[in-house]
């Protein structure tokens, strides 16, 4: 490292150095309001392709779960992350404002689902699914996570990067290498805020990243949330540090009494970071069962 550098001037250089080399391919989803797509097309909250060999989802009460996106792969930019063809759809459960996974496991299939057809086959139309898709008649009552307002939402796609987030469970690590080498010291930092308050302010505003609705990168979580995949359990392990490839991440802001997204309502009750992650083999093997869901709830 060149010597007489100011501490700005290190900074910088080593904000500016994690932009270019700690960044992963990304696909940004822009979300369009009030926009209907075709059953085999990708969006949020709209309608959906299901098989005429396949059924609803359900959970183990046999309450439905409720449908939140699906992605055509065809549809996408060429990319590295999902496969060339066939259908992703993402389910959560919607009988309950607590719409995590389920049991306090974040890879369990209880109340969410990620579900992967590699080809379009005959499938219900439009009428048909209107009646055996009845989630808000789930047990619990009211639909706790309903689309409330301007669904349904078309997705445009766009090629992107993303850099590491400082929520993401790599950051510290990371961030900590980069601090000895731009430093020369040997200490440790167990968290970002281990230096001063404004610097620490400053790096978190430089690394800010826009792509909140999305699939791969880094991903982000919500303001007060932890990434799951830094816990450790009682043997020191952490069993969740292999979910390093983002699915799909649904991003909504809360304003006064309603749910936005880009200035328009989304859902009732639930808001904050949905997260959907895989391991590589999961990928490979086009296989999802108890991938790692995390929901962010303010």
């Amino acid at each position: 490292m060149r010597k007489g550098l100011t501490m700005e001037e290190k900074v910088n250089a080593l904000i500016k150095e994690i932009k270019q080399e700690e960044n992963k391919e990304t696909i940004a989803i822009k979300l369009i309001p009030n926009t209907k797509v075709s059953l085999t097309s990708s969006n949020v909250a709209g309608v959906f392709y299901l098989p005429k060999t396949d059924s609803i989802p359900v959970n183990e009460n046999g309450e439905q779960l409720m449908y939140l996106a699906q992605i055509n792969c065809e549809e996408l930019p060429a990319n590295n992350i999902y496969p060339k063809t066939g259908i992703m759809q993402f389910w959560i459960f919607g009988g309950d404002v607590n719409t995590d996974s389920g049991l306090g496991k974040c890879t369990s299939d209880i109340n969410k689902r990620v579900i992967y057809y590699p080809t379009i086959k005959e499938h219900y139309n439009v009428e048909e699914l209107a009646d055996i898709y009845r989630p808000n008649e789930a047990v619990r009552g009211e639909l706790i996570s309903s689309i409330c307002k301007n669904a349904p939402f078309a997705m445009v796609f766009e090629k992107t990067k993303q850099w590491v987030t400082p929520q993401d469970f790599r950051f510290e690590k990371i961030f900590d290498e980069k601090w000895k080498k731009y430093f020369a010291n040997n200490i440790s930092l167990s968290s970002l805020f281990d230096i001063d308050y404004e610097t620490a302010s400053y790096i978190l505003d430089e690394l800010y990243t826009e792509n909140h609705i999305q699939i791969g990168g880094y991903g982000i979580f919500g303001e007060f949330d932890i990434d799951p995949r830094g816990f450790f359990d009682d043997d020191g392990n952490n069993p969740h540090e292999n979910y390093t490839e983002l699915l799909f991440q649904i991003y909504f802001k809360f304003r006064d009494e309603f749910v936005i997204s880009d200035n328009f309502d989304v859902f009732k009750y639930s808001y904050g970071v949905g997260n959907f992650f895989a391991t590589r083999d999961q990928l490979k093997n086009l296989d999802f069962e108890e991938c790692l869901y995390t929901w962010y709830r303010g």
